[in-house]
């Protein structure tokens, strides 16, 4: 009877918590934005289409292999400027369902760190995947974050879209930080994921079959709709890691091959 009220305690104790918590940015995430240039960034700002090709899949993959996933998307935005196209574009690019959080209650330079800390206090998640990209703090926001919860037996994988280079002009790309993935596409994601049991074999044979032959396909310097390499992209600083996929996906060596080209990066 007491191992039986134990376990009910603990069931209890844990409903309403997230087990794996999925936290994406949107601008220069999942979304073409170019915030290091005022005049295309401007033109982006309202664009409810525009999206890194893939992205929307992956997520929706994540939910199907990992039901107990939980998104939040998070973005530093305000809410007063880009809160209403940011739920469109959500929408429109068959985002799964999550909880979009804009910049309201906290300042820029806090709210992301913030509003992450109050999640993880909320939620007590296992398992967290942290997705940003270079053109801000999200490297060294989700590097702090992990740092911060490491005695809490959290598990967190950070991922972040190389977008600039550390050269780009005048005001260069984040460097990432340990324990961080750099990506351009979601196929690296994807591959990383599986490494870690987040994804199923399945999901990755999928993503080999349907996203890699697309993103093939893609032009080198795009500008907008669903884009793989946008023209504003300079990823010369990703680290190729994933040479152990080319013997499994006979795709994956046409896919090395265009990243290389196209990021101008040493194979």
């Amino acid at each position: 009877m007491k191992n039986l009220v134990a376990i009910f305690l603990l069931l209890l104790s844990t409903a309403g918590h997230a087990q794996t918590l999925l936290v994406s940015d949107v601008d220069d995430t999942i979304k073409l934005a170019n915030v290091k240039d005022l005049s295309s960034a401007a033109q982006y700002a309202f664009d409810e289409e525009s999206r890194f090709l893939g992205m929307s899949e992956l997520y929706n993959l994540i939910v199907k292999d990992r039901p107990e996933t939980e998104i939040i998307y998070l973005s530093r935005a305000p809410e007063w400027f880009m809160g209403r196209t940011h739920r469109k574009f959500l929408r429109n690019g068959k985002f799964p369902q999550g909880t979009y959080i804009p910049r309201t209650d906290y300042g820029s330079d806090v709210h992301k760190i913030q509003t992450l800390r109050n999640l993880l206090d909320d939620k007590k998640p296992r398992k967290v995947i942290l997705i940003g990209d270079n053109g801000e703090q999200d490297a060294e926001i989700y590097a702090q974050i992990a740092k911060e919860y490491a005695n809490q037996g959290i598990e967190f994988y950070q991922f972040i879209r190389v977008v600039y280079s550390k050269n780009t002009y005048l005001d260069g790309g984040a460097l990432l930080l340990q324990d961080q993935t750099g990506f351009v596409t979601p196929v690296e994601m994807a591959l990383e994921l599986e490494k870690n049991h987040l994804l199923e074999t399945s999901s990755v044979q999928w993503v080999m079959e349907k996203l890699v032959p697309k993103i093939l396909m893609q032009k080198s310097h795009a500008a907008e709709g669903e884009v793989a390499f946008p023209f504003f992209v300079s990823c010369g600083d990703l680290k190729w890691t994933w040479d152990e996929s080319l013997t499994r996906f006979e795709v994956m060596r046409s896919f090395k091959d265009r990243i290389v080209a196209r990021c101008k990066i040493k194979p």
